[in-house]
């Protein structure tokens, strides 16, 4: 059920101490250096000294799908994905030492295959932040996931009753477009990958699909982004009529909504979001 606030209707709920705490270091941390937007995560200390290793599940999964994706002719290609990924600067190689595993945060991930046509298949890897050991704590729940934007989403939902035209448009990897600031956090983003006989340590050097806090992180910077930028209609765009990367706006003239995706695309392409869709 939505409470009263969700729908519009004021309350008298305020945000926790916490909440304004944490919102407010994240908010602090968010800059913008070599043409990249950098932050710095926020945690729950207390459980986050309980995330394990996770290492030897992420062997045993990366075992499995190695090989099934052998058998099927597919590895390869699946080895293409993490070397486009490193070329871009979206992960790194990092050294670690078979008895440091301990000492860093693994992440187990498996493929998701979706066939294009009728003889091309598509394969990207998922990774698992909610996975854990019995009694254990996950980076998912350790992680500080944000406030709601519930409240957001009902008010684009609403939108779509009011004008006769809608603009839907998305950001293309919006994620991995945001650096991780500390070295703490890219450590706690690790992975293991297999090249022929060889192990492979690596690490995301970006907050990544399936982290809880992924909407709150982008929010934010697309809001200190629009702070940056003129007060104008686009800036309102960035600020108001996104939920996570969906652009949604509404209108009566199509050609204000066609110059308005033209604005915030120019202008999200000033942050490093350079791949932002018509998805209608």
């Amino acid at each position: 059920m939505f409470n009263l606030e969700s729908i519009g209707l004021p309350t008298d709920e305020k945000f926790s101490t916490l909440d304004e705490e944490k919102v407010k270091q994240f908010k602090d941390s968010i800059t913008f250096k070599d043409g990249l937007y950098h932050v710095c995560l926020q945690w729950y200390e207390d459980k986050l000294k309980f995330v394990p290793s996770n290492y030897s599940a992420s062997l045993r999964i990366l075992d499995k799908v190695t090989k099934d994706l052998e058998k099927k002719k597919l590895y390869d290609q699946y080895l293409q994905v993490f070397q486009q990924q490193e070329d871009e600067g979206i992960i790194e190689e990092i050294i670690v030492p078979r008895k440091n595993f301990k000492d860093y945060t693994w992440i187990p991930y498996r493929p998701v295959l979706k066939l294009t046509d009728q003889t091309t298949t598509k394969i990207r890897p998922v990774f698992n932040c909610s996975d854990k050991q019995k009694g254990s704590v996950s980076l998912n729940e350790a992680a500080y996931p944000g406030i709601n934007l519930m409240t957001d989403m009902l008010e684009l939902i609403i939108c779509f009753r009011t004008n006769k035209y809608v603009l839907l448009a998305d950001i293309r990897k919006a994620f991995l477009m945001i650096r991780l600031e500390s070295e703490k956090d890219r450590n706690r983003f690790c992975f293991f990958l297999k090249k022929g006989e060889n192990l492979h340590c690596y690490r995301y050097k970006t907050i990544i699909f399936g982290f809880n806090a992924d909407p709150f992180i982008l929010n934010n910077v697309l809001k200190f982004h629009a702070d940056k930028c003129p007060l104008d209609e686009c800036s309102e765009a960035l600020k108001s009529n996104f939920y996570v990367e969906n652009l949604v706006k509404t209108g009566n003239n199509p050609e204000i909504l066609s110059a308005l995706y033209t604005s915030v695309r120019e202008r999200l392409h000033e942050g490093n979001f350079n791949r932002i869709i018509l998805t209608v």
